[in-house]
């Protein structure tokens, strides 16, 4: 491996690096190969807690991350904390998270490991490897674990994480999620270990948790280990990124159909397409550079970039889907709709009078009565291409009489959804 192709500079050039600990030296240790002088590869990680049912779309910047790194020729390591969450990380959080049950955790990891499946490849000399922390962590007694991990932290030390100093300043850290900093610094000792795992990848604002991990397995085993984290994920509009109307874009297509997901990015911002390129796709930089010369109009770089995504993450013929969906509806056109989101009503909904600010909060057009009803009011939906200002008007089986035997909503002039009755 060159100086040139080594994956620090690859990562670089895509702007998927913040900092590194011990650059330099990482630098020379990928240089020699990935391989130790015991002919061992070299593995790489990266930790996902089940605190919901499904991992979202800033996940997915690090499934992306390991898949380089695999590509690179090192072992992915994908960690499902079945230990840290049961736990909860306090980063980012301003009061301690909600505590999920053992079954909960259980059952979010069991989805988790069929949705990463689709982002590595298996059929070569370095597969991805699935660990649960869980394993390692659930039987260690107290006193182990104090002994052992514990002795090697200071409470001051802890408490220089920006998230523990502020949360402590306030009164509202609890001893538990001061430890999480140490269960996940385990983590990483353990994968060293056992895994000859040198690289930790994680958001910037996992710094401190990474750092704390590496700085364990140089004390501990005299060995090499490095954080790398990646730059937190902002559109240019400062918000963060991956949520709409306040909800997260998943990445199991029951929770956000491959259709949504794919609106999703072919509506961001246009300085943030090359960022979503770089993060999102497995183009190279001067295939992008290229799509972008090429098409003087962002928006066909936008449909370009959203059908990559979608493919990686729901597959190429889903990504087809969407895309031929869009094009249908943005057309003006009432085509072929079968590929569009749909929510479907039993019979017993629609007798029973549903009105059509619960409609468009079943739709997830939007979130709440009363943001229905000032989109209703302003004259921002259209129902069965005409427009629907009567945020009283119950839904009857003969709007279902369509060519498309549907409910053809938009919101807007972007959002199209069909409603269907079983």
């Amino acid at each position: 491996m060159t100086a040139k192709s080594s994956l620090i500079t690859k990562l670089r050039e895509r702007g998927l690096i913040a900092q590194i600990s011990h650059e330099e030296e990482l630098e020379q240790l990928l240089l020699k190969g990935n391989k130790n002088e015991k002919g061992e590869t070299y593995s790489v990680y990266c930790g996902f807690d089940p605190t919901a049912a499904s991992l979202h779309v800033g996940n997915l910047a690090a499934l992306m991350m390991l898949r380089r790194a695999q590509k690179a020729g090192l072992q992915p390591l994908v960690l499902f904390g079945g230990a840290t969450g049961l736990i909860g990380d306090p980063t980012g959080r301003t009061e301690m998270r909600p505590m999920n049950t053992k079954e909960q955790i259980l059952e979010y990891i069991e989805n988790f490991k069929l949705l990463v499946n689709r982002y590595f490849q298996f059929d070569v000399p370095n597969p991805p490897i699935f660990v649960n922390n869980i394993d390692w962590i659930g039987p260690m007694s107290w006193i182990d674990f104090a002994r052992d991990v514990g002795s090697h932290f200071t409470v001051a030390r802890l408490l220089s994480a920006e998230v523990n100093r502020t949360r402590f300043n306030e009164g509202g850290l609890t001893f538990m999620e001061l430890g999480y900093q140490l269960l996940q610094s385990y983590d990483f000792l353990h994968l060293y270990q056992k895994y000859n795992c040198i690289v930790q990848f994680g958001g910037d604002d996992q710094w401190s948790n990474i750092l704390g991990g590496a700085d364990l397995i140089r004390r501990v085993q005299s060995g090499k280990a490095f954080a790398v984290t990646t730059p937190l994920l902002v559109g240019s509009d400062g918000k963060k990124f991956g949520k709409t109307a306040g909800n997260a874009i998943w990445l199991d297509a029951k929770l956000t159909s491959p259709y949504d997901f794919y609106q999703f990015f072919r509506n961001v911002h246009d300085a943030d397409v090359a960022k979503m390129f770089k993060v999102f796709t497995f183009k190279e930089m001067d295939e992008i550079t290229k799509i972008f010369s090429e098409n003087e109009n962002i928006n066909k770089v936008k449909e370009i970039m959203a059908f990559e995504v979608t493919k990686i993450v729901h597959g190429e013929e889903e990504a087809i889907k969407a895309l031929e969906a869009a094009k249908t509806l943005f057309s003006g056109q009432i085509g072929d709709l079968s590929n569009a989101p749909a929510t479907f009503l039993s019979k017993p909904e629609v007798e029973q009078g549903i009105d059509i600010l619960a409609l468009l909060i079943k739709c997830g057009l939007s979130p709440s009565r009363g943001e229905a009803r000032k989109l209703v009011q302003g004259n921002g939906l259209n129902f069965n291409g005409e427009k629907l200002n009567d945020f009283n008007y119950k839904i009857s089986e003969k709007d279902f009489e369509t060519p498309q035997n549907a409910i053809v909503l938009r919101k807007g002039k972007k959002d199209y959804h069909l409603v269907k009755m079983q």
